[in-house]
């Protein structure tokens, strides 16, 4: 055959070959580009592409299919094997990768990497308390009661101007805090008490004790009512200018109180409508010479309420001014001195409420307070208030608290009105290890009588520090160290200071 057309017919045989290598070359970078996505797709889903485009699928294989399905003739060429256009073509994945290839609903391959459910670390790289540190609480229907009781043994000693007492005293402690389990409305109640008796030495035993329970009614979607009841006992301290001076046991005082409150929301603003009621009750004192002073005519009862409108500027920040009435009843008219001591109570404020979740949350205000006795003998107290309380969290396992309060006490010295107080207090705790967390706390109180010059004005200082080790979730042992130090202006200071340690067991 002539040279010229044996070439005639070998330039279509290899450019059929041409044409196959780079089909095959297309394909195979289709499968690769397929093996990089996450999901597969079978050919028949994949959309069709623009004429001409050379990743049309459907172009790519009948490259090697004839129109009516048939196999085409190649001479010469290597033959691509056909296939369907519905074939699926499936991305490669490594073993891992392969653990859970079920598909979902929508026929899809869920693959599961190695690391999606590994612990995310903390921001302060600090390691989580561990939860076997709390105790469980014991459940009795929809109720959550964890009970603890604790025995410890402590000294404190006292000195009042040049006379210093000492006393060694066995402490014991009770607590309950029960909550609700509740999918709507929430019920909290929180009991403590403390019981000292000497073991040694001379000096007042500190009793106290205190109930509260609040019961939170989800009323609707905007609209939520609070109803609070309380109860609490304490001795009255010998430092309190109210104190009978040289009695061996100063007077106790019982407080009962109960309120409710109900805030709605209208679109940004939150109004409040509160109202309050307390009673106090003050035990007789015992002197020296064994013999008893009645203090009944300090027993006292006072009815308030308060209204507080808020604007929300976002959720975390909300502005607000409150105003309040009050009056206070005693149950004697007139005192021991022959003043009538029953009183109305006016008050005012605007401040601002922060609610960054768990790290900043609370209030400040600053306002103003005035009471006005019935007896026109009485001056009437007038002071600018500051009041707040500050929870905040810097970095994981560091609570500080901060407190700010102001008050009026009225006063059974005859002539005097009483007392305004401010007080500073504020509170770190420290988580150091899992199990072992530090306390640190000091206050500062500020008293001014009312009027001024007949009473001494005092400053009260106050720190106390301690440490908390779980010995399991069932048992801690802590240690608190206390100083105090009272100056009165023109009297007699007293210092003290403190010291308990405390088993405590918990369910």
């Amino acid at each position: 055959m002539p040279t010229e057309n044996r070439t005639k017919l070998r330039l279509p045989a290899l450019t059929r070959l041409l044409l196959a290598g780079a089909a095959t070359v297309l394909v195979a970078s289709v499968a690769s580009a397929q093996t990089m996505a996450p999901v597969t797709q079978d050919a028949g889903s994949i959309p069709a592409s623009p004429a001409g485009n050379p990743l049309d699928m459907s172009s790519t294989f009948s490259l090697r299919t004839g129109d009516n399905g048939a196999a085409p003739v190649d001479d010469g060429a290597q033959a691509m094997p056909t296939t369907p256009a519905t074939t699926t073509v499936r991305p490669a994945v490594n073993a891992t990768a392969a653990a859970s290839p079920d598909p979902d609903m929508f026929g899809r391959m869920n693959f599961r990497e190695p690391t999606d459910n590994t612990r995310t670390g903390t921001i302060d790289n600090l390691r989580p308390r561990r939860e076997d540190i709390e105790a469980p609480g014991v459940r009795v229907g929809t109720l959550i009661i964890r009970p603890s009781i604790g025995e410890g043994i402590g000294v404190e000693s006292t000195t009042y101007g040049a006379t210093t007492t000492t006393r060694s005293f066995l402490q014991t402690t009770g607590k309950a805090d029960i909550i609700s389990d509740w999918s709507l409305h929430q019920l909290s109640i929180s009991a403590a008490g403390v019981w000292q008796t000497n073991i040694g030495g001379t000096g007042e035993t500190k009793p106290t004790a205190n109930v509260d329970a609040k019961l939170r009614l989800d009323i609707d979607r905007l609209t939520t009512a609070n109803l609070t009841a309380g109860y609490s006992f304490a001795r009255q301290s010998s430092t309190d200018p109210n104190s009978i001076i040289g009695a061996t046991t100063q007077s106790g005082i019982h407080t009962a109180s109960a309120g409710v409150d109900v805030t709605r929301e209208f679109g940004k603003f939150r109004g409040t409508v509160a109202g309050s009621l307390t009673r106090n009750v003050y035990t007789a004192a015992t002197l020296s010479d064994g013999s008893l002073m009645s203090m009944s005519d300090r027993n006292q009862t006072t009815a308030q309420g308060r209204l507080r409108l808020g604007y929300e500027i976002s959720p975390a920040i909300t502005p607000f001014v409150e105003a309040s009435i009050g009056r206070a009843i005693s149950d004697q008219t007139l005192d021991r001195n022959g003043f009538n001591r029953n009183s109305d109570i006016y008050a005012a404020k605007t401040g601002v409420q922060l609610d960054f979740q768990e790290k900043l949350r609370g209030e400040v205000a600053v306002g103003y307070k005035q009471v006005r006795y019935f007896d026109s003998r009485l001056a009437r107290i007038g002071a600018v208030t500051l009041d707040g309380k500050i929870d905040w969290s810097p970095i994981r396992g560091t609570d500080v608290n901060l407190t700010l309060t102001t008050g009026v006490d009225p006063s059974t010295t005859a002539g005097v009105s009483g007392s305004t107080y401010y007080t500073v207090s504020t509170a770190l705790s420290q988580q150091m290890i899992d199990n072992l967390v530090a306390r640190l706390s000091g206050s500062t109180t500020f008293r001014h009588f009312s009027p001024t010059g007949v009473a001494s004005d005092q400053t009260e200082w106050a720190a106390t520090a301690g440490l908390t080790w779980s010995l399991s979730r069932y048992v801690d042992l802590s240690g608190t160290v206390g100083w105090n130090y009272t100056d009165v202006r023109n009297g007699t200071n007293t210092r003290s200071w403190s010291a308990i340690a405390e088993l405590k067991v918990k369910r």
